[in-house]
């Protein structure tokens, strides 16, 4: 009989694969097996997510950027070692202020009254450096020297500051400062030759003047 024809022969008696439970623990290790590397390639997947959910955060060198950067308190618009020597020659005019005090914020010229919206700071009439009260942007730099010459800040918090009747100006339009720069020192203008050499400061929050007294203790 040639060799293909030749019967299959019969498992064994007695071998594994004619056990009852040879085939049952097969295919339950294969299950086993196929749970396994489908929570690994899960797991793997999952690693990969993370990742690049970190790497977002961070910049192009892989250092975090810090998003919450600690706010500033308003500082004073000048040296704090002259707090003791500067004079407020002028008040914010504030409605619900004593009759002394409103008349005190109100500002002549060829006999028309103007109220204050900030308060005018002097150091014995004598050229004081002003600084910036907290870390910004510079909106604007006016030349004036009737008025004073003007810096307007924006600040993150959205709180702008006003800093009028300079000379010296150490800065321009776009340029960013940081608390306690240095923005120009005090002059002497037309609009208000009674303050004397002095600075006129403004602080508005949500585009609305605001007493600078309330945020600085003077």
């Amino acid at each position: 009989m040639r060799e293909e024809n030749r019967p299959n022969p019969s498992p064994k008696k007695g071998s594994v694969t004619t056990k009852r439970w040879f085939w049952p623990t097969i295919y339950a290790s294969f299950s086993i097996l196929l749970v396994g590397l489908v929570w690994g390639y899960s797991a793997y997947t999952n690693s990969d997510t993370n990742n690049a959910t970190n790497l977002a955060s961070k910049g192009e060198t892989g250092t975090s950027v810090e998003t919450n950067a600690k706010a500033e308190s308003m500082k004073y618009p000048f040296q704090q070692d002259l707090l003791d020597e500067v004079a407020i020659v002028q008040d914010f005019y504030d409605v619900e202020a004593d009759e002394k005090t409103r008349e005190g914020a109100l500002l002549v010229f060829n006999q028309t009254f103007t109220t204050s919206n900030g308060i005018s700071l002097s150091v014995d009439g004598k050229p004081f450096e002003v600084l910036s009260v907290m870390s910004g942007n510079v909106e604007e730099v006016k030349m004036d020297p009737f008025i004073g010459n003007e810096i307007v800040i924006a600040h993150p918090n959205g709180t702008t500051t006003k800093y009028s009747s300079l000379g010296d100006i150490k800065v321009k339009k776009g340029d960013k400062v940081s608390q306690g720069q240095v923005l120009g020192k005090t002059i002497e203008n037309e609009w208000n030759p009674t303050a004397g050499n002095h600075l006129y400061f403004e602080v508005l929050e949500e585009g609305v003047n605001v007493n600078p007294k309330k945020l600085l203790a003077f």
